[in-house]
Order: structure tokens, then sequence, then C-alpha cells
């Protein structure tokens, strides 16, 4: 009994477990342990705060893509005016009447203009007014064609959702004798349905009328990357299996730097490799190849990506343990039948997780399809064809003089990114499913 309590009465001896409680050091030493774990915990945090900003800002503007005007089914008006002042009065030497004090329109987005203007300030009477559009296109004027002196609204057809128009109004005494007041530039709104994102077929955002169809960047896309992986996963994974089971350790030890060497090379640099090098390989075999295409930029981007599926293979592949191999041996099996029936499926869940990693790599590329795939906005099945991306798309509108915060054309910027972001982190998600499913622990 007195033993016992001698042993309960010595510090840090008794029932409590100290496993896994570091012990506490003093002094100077234990000062930097602190600022080290404060320093760590501050950059993780900025890392997670970063993130969730960034995915925040992306989710916010991707729905406010569909929920944004432009894109509700109801008239939604967009109004310009012009005052008097400023604007031209009558020619020298003319006997106009006084200019029309101000003019208002009002587009809406069933393609209708509704023009309304004020009558004349003083000077000789009005015998009518006559109402112009630039430019006209498809417009249909007839109800604002012979207006009367005492009409002061009409409405204009027709107009082209997402084109800028100037309407004027004259005011006219006579044959070839008035005054007119332009209105400021203005566009007319744009009526997209949100679901046609999903369903439509064209995307063409440049040109009026514009589409907002998501699948011919949604294809261009996933027929690069697939096309890439056709390329990196024989190389990359025969190359993996090459330096975990037939390389020399000092071959190892040279070949998997040089070959990682690849991931180190600009992404600019494979796109005009693919424009200048790959391209005119192609077009010597078919002139159906076009001088932008999918397949060039698909078999530079295989190559960007061969030291990722190598790498992380080859990791997996390594982390298998040697006894696996030894028993197989023992059995007679050859170094070839070891490599494929024992080591492969051992690391099958990290070769999986390398192919998914490789694929969210190439369909976030943008630099190699920015300049070798090129920008058809047209739904392609054929990889001879030019194509245009998601992030092609990204890269080429964020360059015009058409992302202007507010409109169709930038907002869609943040709903095709939120589209590439939902799909990378789909297969994220499956990779660690696939590696938490399949893994194998061994002791």
């Amino acid at each position: 009994m007195l033993f016992d309590k001698i042993i309960k009465a010595k510090p840090g001896v008794g029932d409590t477990p100290t496993a896994g409680i570091p012990l506490k050091g003093s002094g100077t030493k234990y000062l930097l342990e602190r600022i080290v774990k404060w320093v760590l915990f501050l950059l993780a945090s900025v890392s997670v705060l970063t993130t969730v900003g960034i995915v925040s800002v992306l989710l916010f503007e991707g729905v406010r893509f569909f929920t944004s005007d432009f894109y509700e089914q109801r008239p939604t008006e967009r109004v310009a005016t012009s005052e008097a002042e400023g604007q031209n009065g009558a020619a020298p030497g003319t006997l106009a009447p006084g200019i029309i004090p101000r003019v208002e329109v009002r587009a809406t987005t069933d393609s209708l203009i509704y023009v309304n203007w004020e009558k004349p300030t003083p000077g000789r009477e009005v015998t009518g007014y006559e109402v112009s559009v630039l430019p006209s296109l498809n417009t249909d004027l007839s109800d604002c064609a012979n207006l009367a002196a005492d009409q002061t609204s009409c409405v204009i057809a027709n107009a082209a959702p997402g084109r800028s128009h100037k309407v004027t109004v004259a005011a006219l005494a006579g044959p070839g004798e008035g005054v007119g007041l332009q209105t400021e530039s203005f566009s007319v709104p744009e009526e997209v349905k949100w679901h046609r994102f999903l369903t439509d077929t064209k995307w063409r955002t440049l040109l009026v009328p514009r589409s907002y169809g998501i699948w011919p960047l949604l294809v261009g896309t996933t027929m690069i990357a697939v096309l890439a992986m056709v390329v990196a996963v024989p190389l990359g994974l025969l190359s993996a299996i090459f330096l975990s089971e037939y390389a020399h350790p000092q071959v190892r030890a040279i070949t998997k730097p040089i070959l990682e060497v690849l991931a180190g090379v600009p992404t600019v640099v494979y796109g005009f490799f693919a424009l200048f090098f790959i391209t005119p390989i192609l077009r010597s075999f078919s002139d159906d190849v076009g001088i932008f295409n999918a397949l060039s930029a698909a078999i530079v981007m295989g190559v960007m990506i061969i030291p990722m599926v190598s790498s992380l293979s080859e990791d997996a592949m390594r982390a298998v343990p040697n006894a696996l191999r030894e028993g197989a041996y023992a059995l007679g099996a050859t170094k070839v039948e070891v490599a494929t029936k024992v080591v492969l499926p051992a690391a099958l869940s990290g070769i999986v997780a390398a192919f998914i990693l490789a694929m969210s790599r190439a369909i976030g590329e943008t630099m190699i399809v920015f300049i070798a795939a090129g920008q058809n906005d047209s739904l392609t099945f054929n990889p001879l064809d030019p194509v245009n991306t998601m992030t092609g798309f990204m890269a080429t509108t964020n360059f015009s003089d058409n992302a202007i915060p507010g409109t169709a054309q930038f907002q869609a910027l943040f709903a095709v990114g939120i589209t590439l972001f939902i799909i990378t982190l789909g297969m994220n998600l499956i990779s660690q499913f696939v590696v938490s499913k399949f893994r194998e622990v061994y002791e």
C-alpha cells in the first residue's frame, strides 16, 4: 500500500496515460516551436479562406448568370434617353422646326423598342415626324412610318436581342426640312431561358442572335481530354512499369527526373509546338486537317500529362511490398507476370486515381487549346476540325471587348467556370472514392 502511494505521488507517474503527449521544452527552443506552430496555422487558414472565397465568388456570379434580367422570361426594359442640350439645331439657312427636347426609348426582351418623344420647342409648325434606327438590320418600322404632327410615340419591332442601336427622331416642317435628335446607344436585352444552357447545341456569344448552349464547349473539352488520355495513359503506364520493375536504381534516379522535366515546360510552349510542329505533320497526311484542330492539341496535351501519369503510377507501384513480388517469383512467375498480374492489381487504386487526376488536368488546360485548337463554337465530333473548349472560351472572352460587367457575355464566363469547377470537383471526388474503396493496406 505504501509503495503504491509513493508511486502515485511521483511527478509524471500515475494512472493518466502519457503516450502521445510531447514533452514540453523550455526557453528559446520552446518559443521557436510555438512560433512555427502559429505560422503554420496562419498559412493553413489563409489557404482555406482563399479557396472558400474563390469558390464563393464563382458560385455567386455563376448563379447570377441564370437569375439576371437577361435570363428572365418577363419583358425587361432597357431605357436610353437624350436631352436637347448639346444636340445640333437647325442648319443655317433652313426653316426647320425647333429641336425635340427629349427622346426616350425602352427596349424589351420581346425585341420591341418603344419610342416616345416630346413636342419641339417653339419654332416652325411641325407637319410630322420621322423615326429611324441604326443599325436597321431587319427591324420593322411600319408603326413609325408617316407619323402625323400629333403623334409622339411609336414601336419598332424585330429588334436584334443583344445588338446596340441608336434611334433618331426628326421633327419635319416639309420635305427635307427637319431637325433630329438622336438617343445614346443602348442594347436590346436578351431573353434566354436558363435550361437552354444545358440543352442548346449552339454557343455564340459575340454575334447576334446569341446562343448560350454549353454543349459545343463541353464536347470540345471532353474530346481533347479523352484523346490526350489515349496518348498519356499507355506511355505513362509503361514508363511507370519500367521505372518500378525493370530499371536499375541508378537508371531510375536519372530517368525519372528527366521525365518529370516535361511537367516544368510552360504550357504556352506546348501550344506553339502543337500549332507549328504537330499540325504540319498531320496536314501532310490529310488535307482535311485544319490549321487549328483538336487532334494536335490533344496529342501535345497527352505528352504534357505523361509525367503526372507516370510519376503517380510509379509511386503507387513502388508502395507494393516486395514480399508479394518475392512470393510470385517463388511460384515461378516471370518478371512480366509479376508486373502485370501482381503489382498492377495491387496498385490499381493509386493508378486509377492517377488517371483521373491527369484527366482533370487535361480538362482544365488553357493555353494549349487556346493556341492550337481554335475557337470554333459549332458542335462537332471530328477531331480534325477546330473546336472550342470551356477554358478556351474563357481566355478568348476575357481578352475581348465584349467582357463588359453586367452583360450576358460577361456573366457567361462565370457560368462556364462553375460548370468546369463542378466537373473537376466531381472527378476529384471519384478519385478519392476509388482510392478509399479499392486501396490495399499491407502490414
